[in-house]
C-alpha cells in the first residue's frame, strides 16, 4: 500500500509540473503554402516548435509557457512576431504571397498590433525623414509616434501595452538622438541643434531599473550616455563619464554603463587617453574587484604603447621551423595576425601580396600569423600554396599567446615594429588602407 501510494505521489508531482491551463495553442491554415512546414521560434534559440502541414494546409502547435514571451512565426523564408501568454489558444491565417499585409489572429490582440506596427514601420522613409530641416524632422517624429500610440488601442494587455508604449517611444528618442549624425552623413553639411531640441533627462527616468533588464532599454540609455558633450576641449569617452557620474543616481546602472564604456573604449583603435580613462571610471564605479580588474587590463595595455619593447612570440612555420619576433630585429617587422575562415582577413590578401612586392627591397620584413586552429593546419598550408602568400608564415593553433599579449579582439589585426623591437603600432592600417602606404614612405 506504502509502494502504491508513493508511485501516485511521484505522478501526481510529474503531472504538476506542466499545468495544462498553461498550454499555448496555436493552429491555423496556410493559403498558398510555400513550405510544408511552419515554426515558432523563440528569442534565446532553444525549444523552437515545428509542425508539419496538413493536406488541407492546416497546422496546429501545442506546448507548455511557463511566462508571457514575444516569439516569431516562421513559413517558408518569411517570419513575424506574436506576443503570447500561457493558456493562450490562437487562431491565425496567411497567405504568403502577401506575408504581413493578409496574416490575422484571433484570440491574440497583441500579435495583431505587432503586425499592424511592422506595417506601418514598413511605410516609413526614414531616409527622407533624416533630410529633413530640425523643427520639421521633429515634426515628422512626433506625428509617427502618435500614429503608432494610436495602434495600441485594441483592447491590449496592460503589461503589453505599458511595454509597447516604452518601445515606440525608445525607438523615436533614438531617431531623435542619432538625427544630427543621420542629417549631416546625408546632406554632407554641418548643423548645430537648437538648445531646446529635446530634453532626454526630463523625458526619461535614467535611474528606473528597468533599463538593465531590457536589452533595448539598456541600449538606448548606453547610446545617450556616449552621445553627450558636457565639457568644452574634453574628448567624447571623458565628457560620457563626466555625464554619467552628474545625472544618474543609481549606483547599480551607472557601475553597468561604466564598465561597458571603459570596455567599448578599450576594444577601440584609439586609446591614447587610457590613463585619463581609467581614473574617470575610478572616480564613477563602486565596486572594488571591477575597479582592480579594469586596473590591471589597463596596465597590460599600456605596455603596447608606441616606443615599449615588443612582446615576443614564438611559433612554427610552415615548415615546422620555430620562430619568434626578436628573431627579426634590426628590420621593421609587418605583421598581419589573421585565419583562412576570416572573409575580411582574405580580401586584405591581395593588397598584402602587392605591399610586399612593391617594398621588397627596403627594410621591412612581411609576417603572417594564423589563428586558425590546430585541425585546421592543413588547411592553412594549402591556403599559402594556393594564394602563393609570400612573407614569414606562423601557424599560432588558436586564439594563444599572441591574442592574450596584444589584446586582439578581432581580425585581421595588422601590426608594426621597429629595428629595434619596439612597437611602432599595434593596431596599424590594413594593407588596402591608403594610410599604410603613407606611413612606409615616412620609414624609408
Amino acid at each position: 500500500m506504502k509502494k502504491l501510494i508513493y508511485i501516485l505521489l511521484i505522478c501526481l508531482a510529474i503531472s504538476c509540473q506542466n499545468n495544462p491551463s498553461e498550454n499555448v495553442i496555436i493552429s491555423g491554415k496556410i493559403t498558398n503554402s510555400v513550405s510544408e512546414t511552419v515554426s515558432i521560434l523563440f528569442r534565446d534559440g532553444a525549444n523552437n516548435m515545428t509542425d508539419s502541414l496538413s493536406e488541407s494546409t492546416n497546422f496546429k502547435i501545442e506546448f507548455y509557457l511557463e511566462k508571457a514571451q514575444y516569439v516569431s512565426f516562421k513559413h517558408g523564408p518569411e517570419t513575424t512576431a506574436m506576443y503570447i501568454k500561457p493558456g493562450d489558444n490562437i487562431q491565425l491565417t496567411i497567405d504568403p504571397n502577401k506575408f504581413d499585409e493578409t496574416i490575422f489572429y484571433t484570440g491574440s490582440n497583441a500579435s495583431n498590433f505587432l503586425a499592424k506596427k511592422y506595417l506601418l514601420d514598413e511605410k516609413l522613409d526614414r531616409r527622407a525623414l533624416y533630410s529633413l530641416p530640425e523643427k520639421e524632422f521633429l515634426r515628422g517624429v512626433n506625428k509617427i509616434e502618435k500614429d503608432f500610440y494610436a495602434l495600441l488601442n485594441l483592447g491590449l494587455d496592460e503589461t503589453f501595452k505599458k511595454n509597447e508604449e516604452k518601445s515606440i517611444w525608445r525607438e523615436w528618442a533614438t531617431a531623435k538622438l542619432n538625427y544630427q549624425s543621420y542629417h549631416e552623413s546625408i546632406s554632407d553639411s554641418s548643423i548645430i541643434l537648437s538648445d531646446n531640441y529635446f530634453d532626454f533627462i526630463a523625458e526619461i527616468d535614467v535611474n528606473d531599473p528597468i533599463h538593465l533588464e531590457n536589452y533595448d532599454s539598456f541600449n538606448f540609455l548606453k547610446t545617450y550616455v556616449m552621445s553627450q558633450k558636457t565639457s568644452q576641449g574634453k574628448s567624447h569617452i571623458l565628457n560620457s563619464f563626466e555625464f554619467l557620474s552628474t545625472n544618474f543616481e543609481s549606483q547599480k546602472t551607472t557601475d553597468t554603463i561604466a564598465t561597458v564604456l571603459i570596455k567599448n573604449y578599450l576594444d577601440g583603435d584609439d586609446i591614447s587617453e587610457i590613463e585619463e580613462v581609467l581614473i574617470a571610471f575610478k572616480k564613477t564605479h563602486s565596486n572594488p574587484t571591477m575597479v582592480s580588474e579594469m586596473t590591471k587590463l589597463v596596465g597590460a595595455m599600456t605596455l603596447l604603447n608606441t616606443g615599449n619593447p615588443a612582446i615576443d612570440f614564438t611559433y612554427p612555420d610552415k615548415n615546422g621551423e620555430e620562430r619568434s619576433l626578436s628573431d627579426f630585429k634590426g628590420s621593421y617587422v609587418y605583421v598581419d595576425v589573421w585565419a583562412t575562415w576570416c572573409g575580411p582577413c582574405k580580401r586584405e590578401i591581395p593588397d598584402l601580396i602587392k605591399l610586399e612586392k612593391d617594398y621588397h627591397d627596403k627594410n621591412i620584413v612581411f609576417m603572417s600569423v594564423s589563428v586558425d586552429e590546430e585541425n585546421d593546419h592543413q588547411t592553412w598550408l594549402d591556403m599559402i600554396e594556393e594564394k602563393q602568400l609570400g612573407g614569414v608564415q606562423l601557424f599560432a593553433a588558436g586564439w594563444s599567446k599572441i591574442v592574450n599579449d596584444y589584446h586582439i579582439k578581432g581580425i585581421p589585426r595588422f601590426m608594426l615594429f621597429d629595428p629595434q623591437g619596439n612597437i611602432l603600432d599595434t593596431k596599424a592600417p590594413r594593407p588596402s588602407d591608403p594610410l599604410t602606404r603613407v606611413i612606409f614612405e615616412q620609414l624609408f
